[in-house]
């Protein structure tokens, strides 16, 4: 019998090596021939114990790298006692020039004649060379599989390894097999899709940015991809063995079996089998009821009547019908009349249909097989089981883990139900997720009963026992229910529906209806035919996706967001190109700030513009095209050539036409890396944009020079390079550096003390509970050590005072702390109402019981606009306003610290990703300045400034190992 085992996940060829030393020894120029698979076991004992092998392979590259190749062959003799047959265990490692390697192991059984199954096809004999410089590999014995070309492209910048394409020759003998459906084309769709899709080094899983040209290896591997999954669609097989069909496809409707399950009832606890064991179970259903053994001396039995909900007295075991149904392994095979067969690898026992026939299921593939010997002798043999002998075995049966008659099978360990017959697939079991029902609990020794009606499983382990040594689960009943059901006759497709539409993200909006915080999220997914001018054999397509959520699904009690909703859309298209724009909608309220985003494809172009933006700049990519569908994008020259004119104007109009294109890039996962404040390389990601990245930059400093919001851009802009000079980085930087005031904040530079060692970052104003706040003129901090007491520390006079009760030093006003934990995007409490706040409004700060302080970071992390919300005394609504100086500094003068500084004029801001605080103007002109409190090798947390702006306290944080943190005062003078 014959098992395939593929060990590790390796970017490499997967090849078979010949028996004979001399033929895996040719000359160099014809490279490496393998041979085929070992048919049986008696070839396979005649190989060598090792073998090696290699060939030259010039690709022009000024080195000459190898092929080689290595086997290890481990006969292992036959144990009788312990009907385990002799064996050979062949290990095979092939390494190619790109440095890729892979592994394969074959084990071949010498098992009895009439104990097996006939062996699948071995693999064919495979040939690797190189030739004129190119890298040629061919399947030889499969006719219809045409030989692969590969030519070198050179080294690759991020990884240093040699890189490949695949030539256009190869690209002519192989796209005719991509959309062919005869058995000649399968095998050799098979053969090469394992070999490119798990060998040859593709990249598809590995995106690398940095090449110099399309992916066509990587695109070889997608398009073997989709014509595998189009074959295994067409023969009914399941082409997405990873996830439930319901889950890749939640908006693919009427295909999801209805089936109902109640709710769980745990009646017991029970030790579960090992795992190994060949026992009968101990778990069995008669008579409707649910019968279990007593394992402390396994002669008595109870059984529990799951409708009526109670247990029955004790009796004596009775096994009898247990065992002449019984489809368990043992260690030599499953007995079939006089015989003990073993299934293939892969496959497990389910339920004995007849004394010569058992049920298979493979977990992996959702394929179920009846495994027989026939009446009339012969050896056994594998067929698809019949819709009759399924009920009939299991209405038959003490219980299974087939549901509605045989149509479904219950694979409790993945959650899931699958189809027995053809079309085959799976679904997710329609539990309710609630905090009692299964959830992430792992499940175990399904029981279907033979009506159908109730399940029973191991549910582990028992809250009770979770940190005990007693292996006890928790044995659990439900109902089930399948509703009328007809399957399809023919698979239907979990992809996206094909439409036709230049919309491919349309306003964030939902019109309905309004979710639950317990809800599922819904989905809607579309496919967008772009015709680029490529070959129609190789479909190039956009796809769309949509998913609303609750709002906050882990809130049931967030009142004030009640029919908000969160919203994601994703555009994706061939060459890792991907853009993503969450937003959060009013059910029922079509307004919104963004339009629709809309697409137009043409031959070597695709262009993306917002709808209802007047002078919106088109972002147009250049197709370079490489074999199979490959594509890499690169920034259309109309494109620049339009931002460059839209830069060099003052108008609103312009603006604003410039500020929605760069709303549009940063949805882009590579553009967005930019906006992070990262400086935008011209040879990384975004570069297969072209200048784009420098283009994002000189927008946003256009935009600080027109809103008056400095902070600092002239410091970080890059200014030399091809893409600086196109955009007139020089002269923005010197526009802003101008338009920058300097800072005197007046901190009196080396004055800068330590006072003390903290083990974590207090909690400072306005948090709830403040552990570290001014009062008094001195810092006061509760001790870490958990005796509940604080210690303050005077400045002045550079010394700690003895430590006192914490309820002796209250903090100086309760009510500018936060009324609850707030973080951003949730509800905020101010006033006696509960405020819905946006993901970007963050660093409050109570101003008085009605009013508080937010920084909206909308425009950017570093440049915010500071608002005050305030809730009027009366049922008016509240509104939105800019605050006063008068009132920053009242607030701070009456606190234990907070972000003011400058009497009211300047505020603390610490923008996401950096290390240190910003200091900004409350008021406009907005302006930002980086405080350089610590060097580069600390990060800085908890700032605040003391009431009377004297001083001002931080702890930072070594970004060494251990990694230190330290409590830091500094003084402060008069900012003029």
């Amino acid at each position: 019998m014959h098992f395939h085992t593929v060990r590790g996940w390796y970017l490499g060829l997967l090849l078979t090596l010949s028996a004979p030393l001399d033929s895996a020894a040719e000359a160099p120029p014809q490279g490496v021939v393998l041979a085929a698979e070992p048919s049986t076991f008696a070839e396979a004992k005649t190989l060598p114990d090792k073998l090696t092998g290699s060939a030259a392979c010039d690709l022009g590259l000024g080195k000459t790298p190898d092929i080689t190749v290595f086997q290890s062959v481990d006969v292992r003799q036959a144990i009788p006692d312990f009907c385990r047959p002799a064996e050979a265990v062949i290990t095979q490692k092939l390494s190619l020039p790109d440095g890729s390697h892979v592994e394969r192991s074959f084990r071949i059984v010498d098992d009895a004649p009439g104990t097996q199954l006939p062996p699948p096809p071995p693999r064919p004999r495979i040939r690797v060379r190189c030739q004129a410089r190119r890298l040629e590999l061919s399947v030889e014995g499969v006719p219809e599989a045409p030989p692969l070309t590969l030519e070198p492209i050179g080294i690759g910048v991020s990884s240093a390894s040699l890189k490949f394409r695949v030539s256009r020759d190869s690209e002519a003998r192989l796209l005719p097999l991509l959309v062919r459906d005869d058995a000649g084309a399968r095998r050799a769709l098979e053969e090469w899709d394992f070999l490119v899709g798990k060998g040859v080094p593709s990249r598809m899983y590995v995106r690398d940015a940095n090449l110099p040209e399309a992916d066509s290896v990587a695109g070889l591997a997608a398009a073997f991809e989709r014509a595998r999954n189009r074959v295994a669609l067409a023969a009914g097989d399941d082409p997405e063995q990873d996830s439930p069909r319901d889950v890749l496809a939640p908006d693919l409707e009427g295909d999801r079996p209805p089936l109902k399950t109640g709710d769980p009832e745990t009646i017991g606890e029970v030790q579960p089998p090992e795992s190994d064991s060949t026992a009968d179970s101990d778990l069995f259903w008669r008579q409707g009821r649910l019968c279990v053994v007593q394992q402390d001396t396994g002669k008595r039995m109870r059984c529990y009547d799951p409708a009526a909900r109670r247990w029955g007295k004790a009796v004596a075991m009775d096994r009898s019908a247990l065992t002449a149904w019984s489809p368990r392994m043992g260690r030599c095979g499953i007995p079939l009349g006089t015989r003990n067969v073993r299934p293939p690898e892969s496959f497990r026992p389910e339920l004995r249909l007849s004394p010569r026939a058992v049920l298979l299921w493979n977990r992996w593939a959702h394929e179920a097989r009846v495994m027989e010997l026939p009446e009339g002798g012969g050896p056994p043999r594998l067929r698809a089981p019949e819709a009759e002998e399924l009920k009939k075995a299991m209405l038959a049966s003490t219980g299974s883990r087939l549901l509605n008659e045989g149509r479904f099978i219950l694979d409790e360990d993945r959650k899931q139900f699958c189809s027995v017959r053809r079309p085959l697939g799976c679904w997710s079991l329609p539990w309710d997720g609630r905090p009692e029902d299964e959830g992430g609990n792992s499940l175990s020794e399904a029981r279907v009963s033979p009506d159908g009606r109730w399940i029973a499983y191991l549910r582990g382990p028992a809250p009770s026992k979770v940190d005990s040594d007693d292996r006890m689960l928790g044995l659990v009943v439900r109902s089930l229910e399948f509703g009328p059901y007809v399957a399809p006759r023919e698979p239907v497709s979990t992809a996206p529906r094909l439409v036709r539409t230049d919309v491919v993200m349309e306003k964030p909006a939902w019109g309905g209806p309004v979710l639950k915080w317990n809800d599922d999220d819904r989905l809607a997914r579309a496919r967008i035919a772009c015709d680029l001018g490529q070959d129609p054999r190789i479909p190039f397509e956009l796809e769309t996706t949509l998913t609303v959520s609750p709002y906050n699904p882990l809130d049931p009690a967030d009142a004030c967001h009640s029919g908000w909703v969160k919203l994601r859309q994703e555009l994706t298209a061939p060459g890792g190109l991907k853009f993503v724009r969450r937003a959060s909608a009013v059910t029922g309220d079509s307004r919104s700030s963004e339009g629709d985003v809309k697409v137009r494809c043409q031959p070597g172009r695709l262009s993306l513009w917002v709808e209802g933006v007047p002078g919106f700049p088109a972002l147009s990519l250049t197709a370079n095209m490489g074999a199979f569908g490959a594509v890499r994008w690169d920034l259309a020259p109309e494109t620049e050539t339009r931002l460059q004119a839209l830069l060099a104007r003052d108008d609103a109009p312009a603006l604003d036409a410039l500020d929605a294109f760069a709303r549009l890039v940063k949805l882009n996962d590579d553009a967005r890396v930019v906006s992070y404040g990262m400086k935008p390389d011209e040879d990384g990601h975004v570069s297969r944009m072209g200048c784009l990245a420098t283009a994002l930059e000189a927008i946003s400093a256009r935009r600080a020079l027109a809103d008056g919001a400095h902070p600092e851009l002239h410091v970080s802009l890059k200014t030399d390079g091809v893409c600086a000079e196109r955009y007139g980085m020089r002269a923005l930087q010197q526009r802003l550096q101008a338009a920058t005031l300097p800072l005197r904040v007046g901190a009196v530079k080396g004055k800068a003390e330590v006072i003390g060692p903290v083990r974590s970052v207090p909690r400072i104003p306005p948090e709830r509970q403040p552990q570290l706040y001014w009062g008094d003129g001195t810092l006061c901090m509760a001790q870490q050590d958990g005796t509940n007491q604080m210690r303050c520390y005077d400045p002045a006079v550079r010394k700690w005072g003895p430590a006192v009760a914490e309820q002796d030093r209250p903090f100086p006003r309760e009510d500018l702390l936060l009324k609850s934990q707030y973080d951003s995007g949730s509800c905020y409490p101010v006033g006696g109402r509960s405020i819905p706040i946006s993901d970007e409004v963050r660093d409050v700060l109570p101003l008085s019981p009605r009013a508080s302080l937010f920084a909206d970071t909308s425009r950017g992390a570093l440049s915010p606009e500071f608002k005050v919300i305030e809730v009027p005394e009366d049922a008016g609504p509240v509104r939105t306003r800019a605050p006063t100086v008068e009132e920053l500094a009242l607030a701070a003068r009456a606190g234990g610290g907070s972000a003011s500084l400058g009497e009211g004029r300047f505020l603390l801001h610490v923008p996401k990703n950096e290390r240190s605080p910003w200091l900004c103007t409350a008021v406009r002109p907005w302006m930002c300045w980086k405080l350089p409190l610590e060097s580069e090798a600390y990060s800085v947390r908890a700032t605040m400034a003391s009431p009377d702006g004297r001083w001002l306290s931080y702890v930072r944080i070594a970004r060494e190992k251990p990694y230190p943190e330290e409590l830091v005062v500094l003084p402060l003078t008069p900012i003029p």
